[in-house]
């Protein structure tokens, strides 16, 4: 299969340097009616609507746990590609970290509902629990102090979960720097 030849950034930094502002304006409003994250990126960038975006995004994790209605789907791939769009969307580290622990909970939640899962689970929620660490540990001490206690949430509702789980999670809880 031949690869697609896209237009570069140069091209389009030269095409917006040709056009009149009434023609990029149609043009966004075009980009924003064809792709909805397109209407969330802006929604990030130019309005005080961020909170109703990362509410958006928690409602695709928590959905992928806890439907409306039957049984989670617990189909973990969806779930993560929540945060990793809503990375792409937001690069505000606070609120990437919020959804991150929302994930976690979620899994912690499912799992002391539902019994042990498999490891594949376990080793999917560490992972985030980990790269939620790391955020808090580059962002700074307002970060930590913001979480903290939803880090140790995590931590004290694992403790009779198996595979190793709740030692995982505690080897990553003591990077934190604080």
């Amino acid at each position: 299969m031949a690869k697609e030849k896209l237009i570069t950034n140069a091209q389009v930094k030269k095409a917006i340097k040709d056009c009149e502002l009434a023609e990029c304006i149609e043009i966004i409003l075009e980009i924003v009616e064809s792709c909805p994250q397109a209407r969330e990126f802006l929604t990030m960038k130019f309005t005080d609507n961020q909170n109703d975006v990362l509410e958006k995004y928690k409602q695709k994790v928590r959905y992928e746990f806890y439907p409306p209605r039957g049984f989670g789907r617990l189909n973990l791939r969806e779930a993560k590609k929540a945060i990793s769009d809503f990375k792409k969307l937001c690069h505000d580290k606070i609120m990437v970290i919020d959804l991150m622990l929302f994930y976690v909970e979620n899994c912690v939640e499912f799992t002391n509902d539902y019994g042990d899962i498999d490891v594949g689970f376990y080793n999917s929620a560490v992972s985030v629990y980990e790269q939620a660490v790391t955020e808090v540990n580059n962002t700074g001490i307002s970060a930590y102090e913001k979480f903290a206690d939803r880090l140790g949430a995590v931590l004290n509702n694992t403790s009779g979960i198996g595979w190793g789980f709740h030692d995982n999670l505690w080897e990553i809880y003591n990077e934190l720097e604080w």
